[in-house]
């Protein structure tokens, strides 16, 4: 088949950029980009680059492709206009979203030419699998700004009810974590093309924040094939990130009766009538359907609806088996956490202790009693004398229950990656972020996604001190281990060296006041030993 969206000219939009435009010849079709392109994220780039930011690396999945495997790009007629993002997957908040979005951005430094074999960083966004894009960090400016040559690649995957709808139906279907399949599909993507860009498909290391480093801990964990990538990075997220059940899970079956029942396709037990019926209505219908399940769970709950699931293919086995077992592909890699992971994510309106834990045991139904306790007392209550949580801005237990949800989400669960792959004997480099965002409300503190400014020298690009000096070492730090697989190879002489993280000297490095320095790994690290102990509890 064709692609209809075919350009034979470029709009205003390339001309009046004072761009120069990049084409490259793909197997199916011809994609015009920027030679030179110098602004991103509102900022002014320290380096021009060649940027490509909207290429399709599968078939639109949309009519007969929706809830299917991704398959072929399409052939394109003519040239094809990617000087603007496309929509990103549908997905609350966003206005600009279409479910033909399984596209990809590429950057690369200014004057790079096909034979240079650069390494090659792809990055998965986070976002909860419900939200998020591939432009979710500038990867321009992490590129332009880098003391080392690279080419980033950016991936859109599908989110929400299109890429992640759990269920016995589904599994029936053959249909679970069709969007951990488009990034596989994206990955294959790399290897056949970025040769194209000047990247070296020898030399790919994966990068991905939240629940993108999810996923990429489950493609280090698959063993089905060998890995088409060297090294991993993981920040603020882990394999044992997220509860993952299979999907028998009594809450799926709930969130996929609801959703059929919206959007008028509930067949019974006849999957192919489901799926035949969810592919022909129209989109509109499967996004608010999607939308409205998530607003009613995660809005009213804290429970993110569209999960990742093991499917017994992809994901042969929950995480913290696979760590055990030595189950994954050995590999370095660069992980870490955020001091305020989830200021920005729990409630606001918890008032009590009776809240607080009511809380954690609809997140968390595994939680005995037992454990409640355990949990009252590791996380003191506000009223108790030498309780950490004083004086909470928003609600009496935001501060509390911030805590808390930090810990057995995202802390916790890059310690556990630390510690299972230094058992494993593979080199790991753990960081503790701890600067605040520039202009951030006091009460968000050093929150989740607030290190990727840094990382992409953005505020470097933008602001002076100790802000600019954090953002710059950071994006050395990042890039030399994108490069080399270690992140002290590219960072200046001067810079605070990086030691691995070993098990019998459990080192992480602190990422503060415009630099860095080597610290024991005890932050919390009572709860961290507690939470890491029960994986089962935690369905990781």
């Amino acid at each position: 088949m064709t692609r209809k969206l075919a350009y034979t000219w470029l709009p205003a939009l390339l001309l009046s950029s004072g761009a120069l435009s990049a084409k490259v010849s793909l197997k199916y079709g011809t994609f015009v980009g920027y030679d030179n392109y110098a602004n991103d994220a509102n900022t002014t780039l320290p380096n021009p680059v060649v940027a490509y930011l909207n290429i399709s690396y599968a078939a639109p999945p949309i009519g007969e492709r929706r809830f299917k495997h991704p398959q072929a790009p399409l052939k394109i007629i003519g040239n094809f206009n990617s000087t603007t993002y496309g929509p990103a997957c549908p997905q609350p908040g966003i206005l600009n979203i279409d479910e033909d979005c399984l596209t990809l951005a590429v950057y690369a430094p200014k004057g790079t030419k096909p034979s240079d074999k650069l390494p090659v960083v792809v990055w998965f966004h986070g976002g909860a699998f419900n939200a998020g894009s591939k432009n979710q960090i500038s990867l321009a400016s992490m590129v332009s700004g880098a003391p080392v040559k690279y080419v980033a690649v950016g991936v859109n995957y599908r989110l929400g009810a299109y890429g992640w709808l759990p269920s016995n139906l589904t599994q029936k279907a053959g249909l679970l974590n069709l969007g951990l399949y488009d990034q596989a599909y994206a990955i294959d993507w790399v290897q056949k093309y970025i040769k194209s860009f000047g990247g070296d498909p020898e030399q790919v290391t994966l990068f991905g924040q939240s629940a993108g480093g999810t996923t990429v801990g489950y493609h280090m964990f698959n063993l089905e094939k060998k890995p088409k990538f060297k090294r991993v990075i993981m920040d603020s997220g882990a394999p044992t990130a997220r509860a993952i059940p299979d999907w028998t899970y009594p809450v799926y079956q709930t969130q996929m009766s609801e959703f059929l029942n919206i959007t008028g396709c509930s067949r019974g037990s006849d999957e192919v009538a489901t799926f035949s019926c969810l592919r022909e209505v129209p989109q509109r219908t499967i996004t608010d359907a999607s939308l409205s399940i998530f607003s009613n769970y995660y809005g009213g709950l804290g429970i993110y609806p569209f999960q990742i699931v093991v499917d017994h293919k992809y994901i042969s086995q929950a995480a913290h088996v696979s760590w055990e077992s030595g189950d994954f592909h050995k590999m370095p890699i660069l992980t870490g956490f955020n001091t305020d992971e989830a200021n920005a994510l729990v409630p606001r309106n918890l008032n009590t202790t009776g809240d607080f834990l009511g809380f954690l045991k609809r997140l968390l139904p595994l939680l005995s009693d037992s454990h409640l306790a355990k949990i009252e007392q590791l996380y003191p209550a506000p009223e108790h004398p030498k309780s950490p949580y004083t004086n909470s801005p928003l609600s009496p237990q935001f501060l509390r229950i911030a805590a808390a949800y930090s810990d057995l989400s995202y802390i916790a669960q890059v310690q556990a990656t630390s510690i299972y792959a230094s058992k494993a004997n593979i080199s790991v480099w753990k960081y503790h972020f701890d600067h605040l965002t520039p202009g951030a409300d006091s009460w968000i503190g050093v929150n989740h996604t607030s290190e990727l400014p840094f990382v992409s020298k953005i505020w470097a690009n933008k602001l002076t001190g100790q802000v600019a000096d954090q953002s710059r070492l950071m994006n050395g730090y990042w890039s030399s281990f994108i490069v080399s697989g270690d992140p002290n190879t590219h960072v200046p002489k001067s810079a605070p060296f990086w030691p691995r993280y070993l098990i019998n000297k459990q080192t992480e490095l602190r990422l503060t006041n415009g630099t860095a320095y080597p610290q024991r790994d005890d932050f919390r690290r009572e709860a961290m030993d507690f939470w890491r102990g029960i994986p089962e509890v935690l369905m990781h």
